[in-house]
């Protein structure tokens, strides 16, 4: 499976700037031909929860229509990172999938909300877990934050999951820690983990520091982006997360009976 990783250019609050962004970087994805394109967190506005109130148009809709007609009219999955929107009645950080046909086969809220950033005091946190099915394989997702609780990605992936899509808009200081946890992540459950971060806008503040990257199952490193924006594509041989499994499988061998509470 061929994946492109949009590392987009994001301004705060900068909702026609990000689109444009979003816009040309998907087109250019296109060239390598893709299987799965990725977006990074909150795209439409950038991560900034305190700046954020009911009243703002972020576009959440007509964002959702062009991802879809994007993906159907070029035949290509879209994990359509996450939008910042108002639903029913609170302020979600949502994420969407979309299959080649343009259809939504899932979405997820953000679970885990960043206290340090304020994401807590102005969104409402999600409550489920994220798998599905994707051009025939099996993954699951988790958004930024997320990554630092390895029970919760344990659910995204439940020994199943071939891939794990994180979109991040995770800040430059903590770029270490990111690579740090998406590469224990894949190891720990014999997977792919594909993390796509957002990065700087023009003079705009910034939340992302790229760094987008994808691990192998084994832990090896297929990308290892620097803070520029661009695409970064990565071939993944699914064929290696059995050949992982057939030496141990870590989700076989766990032991549940001893674990009590932790037990998933």
């Amino acid at each position: 499976m061929k994946v492109a990783l949009i590392q987009a250019p994001i301004g705060p609050m900068r909702v026609e700037e990000n689109r444009a962004s979003v816009l040309s970087l998907l087109a250019q994805a296109m060239e390598s031909k893709p299987d799965v394109i990725v977006l990074p967190e909150m795209w439409n506005t950038g991560f900034y929860p305190e700046v954020l109130v009911r009243e703002d148009d972020y576009a959440a809709d007509r964002l959702k229509v062009e991802m879809a007609a994007f993906a159907r009219k070029h035949r290509v999955a879209l994990v359509g990172g996450s939008l910042t929107e108002i639903v029913d009645g609170a302020r979600v950080n949502r994420a969407y999938v979309f299959d080649k046909t343009g259809r939504i086969v899932s979405t997820y809220d953000k679970a885990h909300l960043f206290s340090p950033g304020g994401e807590h005091e102005v969104f409402r946190a999600g409550d489920r877990s994220c798998r599905f099915p994707l051009t025939g394989v099996a993954c699951g997702m988790v958004l930024c934050y997320d990554l630092r609780f390895p029970e919760w990605v344990r659910l995204a992936v439940r020994g199943e999951s071939k891939i794990l899509f994180v979109p991040m808009a995770w800040h430059l200081s903590r770029i270490e820690h990111m690579h740090l946890f998406a590469r224990a992540r894949a190891v720990e459950n014999q997977c792919f983990v594909v993390a796509t971060n957002c990065t700087k806008l023009g003079d705009y503040p910034a939340m992302g520091g790229g760094g987008s990257c994808v691990f192998a199952p084994d832990g090896r490193a297929l990308v290892m982006a620097d803070q520029a924006p661009g695409v970064f594509v990565a071939e993944l041989d699914l064929g290696e997360v059995e050949a992982e499994k057939a030496f141990f499988d870590l989700w076989k061998e766990r032991r549940s009976d001893i674990y009590g509470d932790l037990s998933v």
